[in-house]
Order: structure tokens, then C-alpha cells, then sequence
């Protein structure tokens, strides 16, 4: 089964319109599905993906994330997109492994390492070893 990760936060699929969105700013209701998609506080979600409380208080009155936090947001979506096709459409699978710690990460869970582009692309490049089965 395959999860359609942008449908369930209600956001279009990468390309020129999703650009387009993320430059206007992400919007808050998004941010919320996904704190529910993976079974965390939205409060412990911010911190996690390194939003002030301020921040996130904010977004919940605008209605919107500022352009940096929104390409973070964007890189967990892209994330949990892999994941869940890793787990072959299962959401939760998905989700807890992003909340695990893991050794590759020094003990740090995937979520945690969205935080940056870098760290984004390094849960990237793992989902895929693990999605061909390569050792990590």
C-alpha cells in the first residue's frame, strides 16, 4: 500500500507548486497532521525539528511558518514520505523509526537530524541503504 504523505498533510507533490507554497510559508495545519501522523506532541515535534516555542506559538496565531522553518518541515515530510515507503505504507513503522535513536546518528533519532540540510540528506541517503539493503 502506498502512502501519499503530501495528499495527508494537505500540501501539493514536490514540484513548482510545493515550491511556491514553501516560499509563501508552510502552513500551520500541516505542521499539526504531521505531529499526528507521527504520534508526538506538537510542542515535542517543534523542539525536535529545532522550533523555538515562540516560533511554534507564533505559527499557531499566523497560521503560517517563516521560509526556514518550512524547508525543515519540508525535509521531514520528505523524510516520512521515504520512511513510510520503506515500511511499505506503514505510518507508524514509519514514524517510530524516525523517532528512534540510532548508532549511525550517534545515538540521535532521524527526526533530530532534520534539524539541517545536511542531516535531512543523511536520513535520506540511510533509508535508501536500507531500502537496498545496503549495511549501514
Amino acid at each position: 500500500m502506498k502512502t501519499d504523505i503530501w495528499v495527508t498533510v494537505n500540501l501539493p507533490t514536490p514540484g513548482t507548486e510545493l515550491h511556491d507554497v514553501i516560499r509563501r510559508r508552510m502552513p500551520f495545519p500541516s505542521f499539526r497532521f504531521l505531529a499526528e501522523m507521527l504520534c508526538i506532541d506538537e510542542d515535542l515535534l517543534g523542539k525536535r525539528m529545532g522550533i523555538s516555542s515562540e516560533l511554534l506559538s507564533n505559527a499557531t496565531t499566523v497560521g503560517f511558518f517563516p521560509l526556514w522553518e518550512s524547508r525543515r518541515l519540508y525535509g521531514l515530510i520528505v523524510a516520512l514520505q521515504a520512511s513510510c515507503e520503506l515500511f511499505e505504507g506503514d505510518v507508524q513503522a514509519a514514524g517510530a523509526f524516525l523517532r528512534s535513536p540510532l548508532r549511525c546518528f550517534n545515538s540521535k533519532a532521524p527526526l533530530e537530524m532534520l534539524i539541517t540540510e545536511e542531516g535531512a540528506s543523511a536520513v535520506i541517503d540511510l533509508i535508501g541503504r536500507l531500502e537496498h539493503g545496503i549495511p549501514t
